[in-house]
């Protein structure tokens, strides 16, 4: 195991400055095996997103607004400088270190576009590849199952995605088209793998022929390397944000020319086929069914839980569902000032009880075979406080906001997460994380290229899906996050041009015990109950008796 010691060791003994450790493995996602979590085994941080800087003699943490509590937490004691930031790697060295230095970097854990950068943008420090992988591996070496997503699941064969890509080959005279998102080979094969506990990749490049042939490299990469002599001469597409800089070496010194072309397939994928849409809004029903079963069960039961009992509980209500596979991701129950923490991962020693008085801020999701899912609730335990119950509100204001805006064709993401947070910023509030991200077709329950946030210039098309979830955290006191799913879909045609509003996905009511009406306008409340309406028409029929007289109450109009 690797210590911040060993590498301080190190650098001080080869005259190198610092060493640049990102959370990535070599395929660049956020989806990292225990054992190739560098960052967690270097300080024992543990968020899906993070960098360190180890200088010599002092250690930086680089994390976004959802860690800045969790990070500080996890590292205290540690000579550790957690800096809470949007600013990337490269960025953070511009700004804040002056002197010019030598930095060590993984070049199978660095894209291309962000190295290039480092070297352009940073011309007084040097940027050196470590050839002694001192950190060790960064893959690991377990393969999981791989199977097979049927036809009447995907909606389209794989033969027929691999023609869209090879047409895209033709159109832009290339022999071929390497892809090194894992999700995007998964959905281009039709492949998915049981490797990842919550997201049902499989962890493979692809190289894709203009003529259709397809190899797949998983865990050898010494038959990428074979591969790869073959194409001597040849012209690949890649993408340089999402490839790393080694493999960019590989290539060329196998004399390969190389045209930096977005990955297409991420946007096919983003836009849901007719068949995966029926899919995702029957796993969306059985959801809201799983979860109006559960918080039934927690009005009357909360009183002696813990979040780990409740978020077992959960699991336990949607494992009964058709077409369950797994959890989309680590159900967050964190109660109290443990829900102010944005992606609070509840265990032994932080477990907390449930209290009278308190909030639950439950975020939880599951795959099915036919759909992702993904639903944040907040939850008064006994008679909430009046600032409970008005920032509540305000949070529920912004997410209809959202949710009930119309749009034009291809408008950026970062514009409707300007609508969301302008709602807040009239009550001096603001939040630390996105409005909204993609949803993968049982896949990743975080998918690009759309996502509702500050810097997104992704165009919003029909048929992608995308969470919105606006939110506010009191440190040491409370969080509150609203989330649903939502589809992209056309308005009606009453406008002179084409323009695009949200049908929500997920079905389950928000806890109207945190609503105070009286800052609620008539449109708000129209929106709320055309929505309980909706999720009482669909979820009811599916419902035990004592669930559906919860249900019934819970959708009451307000």
């Amino acid at each position: 195991m690797t210590s911040i010691s060993s590498v301080q060791q190190y650098l001080t003994q080869h005259k190198i400055d610092a060493y640049i450790v990102t959370r990535n493995n070599m395929f660049l996602g956020q989806d990292v095996l225990e054992e190739e979590n560098k960052i967690k085994e270097l300080s024992g941080f543990t968020g899906s997103a993070g960098n360190m800087i180890i200088f010599r003699d002092k250690v930086f943490l680089l994390v976004d607004g959802r860690y800045d509590i969790q990070a500080r937490q996890q590292t205290s004691g540690q000579n550790i400088e957690v800096v809470c930031t949007r600013d990337s790697i490269g960025s953070f060295i511009q700004h804040n270190i002056e002197e010019p230095c030598k930095f060590l970097y993984d070049s199978w854990c660095h894209s291309i576009s962000e190295v290039d950068y480092w070297k352009r943008a940073l011309p007084d420090h040097e940027f050196i590849e470590d050839k002694d992988n001192i950190l060790g591996s960064r893959i690991s070496s377990r393969q999981g199952e791989i199977f097979e997503l049927e036809e009447s699941f995907s909606g389209i064969s794989s033969e027929e995605k691999i023609s869209y890509l090879t047409k895209f080959c033709l159109d832009n005279k290339l022999d071929g088209y390497f892809l090194s998102e894992c999700d995007c080979v998964s959905w281009l094969m039709n492949l998915r793998s049981d490797l990842i506990k919550y997201t049902p990749i499989i962890r493979a490049f692809a190289l894709v022929s203009a003529s259709g042939e397809v190899s797949l490299f998983i865990n050898d990469f010494s038959k990428l390397e074979q591969e790869l002599e073959l194409w001597k001469g040849k012209k690949i597409g890649l993408s340089y944000n999402r490839t790393s800089k080694k493999l960019q070496s590989l290539m060329k010194s196998r004399r390969i020319w190389l045209s930096n072309l977005n990955n297409p397939v991420n946007e096919w994928k983003a836009c849901k086929n007719p068949v995966e849409i029926t899919g995702i809004k029957s796993a969306h029903l059985r959801d809201g069914v799983a979860m109006c079963k559960f918080l039934s069960w927690l009005s009357a039961n909360w009183q002696g839980q813990d979040e780990l009992s409740v978020a077992a509980k959960l699991e336990d209500f949607r494992k009964q569902g058709d077409n369950y596979y797994s959890l989309s991701f680590a159900t967050i129950a964190g109660c109290g000032a443990n829900g102010a923490i944005v992606h609070y991962q509840a265990d032994a020693k932080s477990n907390r009880a449930l209290t009278e008085g308190s909030l639950l801020l439950l975020d939880s999701g599951a795959q099915y075979f036919d759909g992702t899912t993904d639903i944040t609730r907040t939850i008064a335990l006994g008679e909430p406080s009046a600032e409970c119950k008005s920032s509540y509100t305000q949070v529920l204001k912004a997410h209809i906001a959202v949710s009930s805006s119309l749009f034009p064709l291809n408008t950026p993401g970062l514009s409707l997460d300007a609508v969301s947070r302008a709602v807040l910023w009239r009550y001096g509030k603001d939040y630390a994380h996105g409005t909204g991200h993609g949803v993968g077709h049982f896949l990743s329950v975080h998918e690009g290229p759309q996502s509702l946030s500050l810097k997104s210039l992704a165009p919003l098309q029909k048929d992608m899906i995308v969470s919105i979830e606006p939110g506010f955290y009191k440190e040491g006191e409370y969080g509150i996050r609203i989330e649903n799913l939502a589809m992209i879909v056309e308005t009606s045609t009453e406008f002179m041009s084409p323009m695009l509003k949200f049908e929500a996905l997920t079905l389950v009511p928000f806890d109207q015990a945190l609503i105070d009406k009286s800052l609620l306008n008539a449109e708000e409340i129209q929106w709320l109950n055309n929505y309980h309406q909706k999720v009482w028409q669909e979820v009811s029929p599916l419902l035990d008796p004592e669930s559906k007289n919860w249900l019934q109450k819970a959708c009451a109009e307000i």
